[in-house]
């Protein structure tokens, strides 16, 4: 919508893509929101807009942190083409989601941090190891206890140095399993071998320690 303000992911999950030249990345848009709405107020309309506008597309509630700034946000994913942007964003204002003008001037390439909120479908793969139902190429391996932004960080370094098989990119998380919060990692590969999780998982749980 003209004058709204959308930010595009350039690098989404850039330990993996960054090693694979003729790979193409997926593409990821966010849309400023005018105030924060809750998971299920985004959801909501996310339903909404699926049963009127006839295109295939995920969205979830988010927030970015840019700078000094913080914008709540909806995250579109599987958009095949940019033109179903605007009809999409007007979907989502009929549903009662108000968006964001944009007041950012030279904005480029720059690095934020990203959170999302959003429901999960998943199995069940090996133990604390479960797999995305939905979305091609994610994995979440449990953790027994949280780790800051800096310790994950440090820790997923510390793994990466070890690890010999298939690149994959990693994000902290956590989410309910029958009612009981669980820390997470999500990993993104399109290797999601038991073997392969196994391994990584086993590493994490290894560099944590130490």
């Amino acid at each position: 919508m003209h004058g709204s303000l959308v930010f595009e992911s350039f690098a989404p999950f850039p330990d993996y893509y960054n090693h694979l030249e003729n790979d193409v990345k997926p593409v990821y848009l966010y849309l400023a929101l005018d105030h924060e709405y809750s998971v299920f107020d985004i959801e909501r309309a996310n339903m909404a807009v699926k049963k009127t506008f006839k295109c295939c597309f995920e969205a979830a509630k988010g927030k970015i942190e840019l700078f000094d700034k913080h914008f709540d946000v909806v995250r579109l994913r599987h958009l095949d083409s940019f033109d179903k942007l605007i009809p999409i964003q007007n979907e989502f204002i009929k549903s009662g989601i108000k968006l964001k003008m944009n007041t950012l001037t030279h904005l480029n390439n720059e690095k934020g941090f990203i959170q999302l909120s959003k429901i999960f479908n998943i199995r069940e793969l090996g133990k604390g190891i479960y797999v995305d139902t939905r979305e091609d190429f994610h994995a979440y391996l449990l953790l027994p206890h949280r780790l800051t932004q800096k310790e994950f960080e440090d820790t997923t370094l510390k793994v990466k140095y070890n690890w010999e098989s298939t690149g994959f990119d990693a994000a902290s998380g956590c989410f309910f399993i029958r009612g009981k919060l669980k820390e997470m990692v999500r990993i993104y590969s399109k290797n999601l071998s038991i073997d392969y999780l196994e391994e990584l998982r086993k590493l994490y749980l290894s560099k944590m320690k130490s």
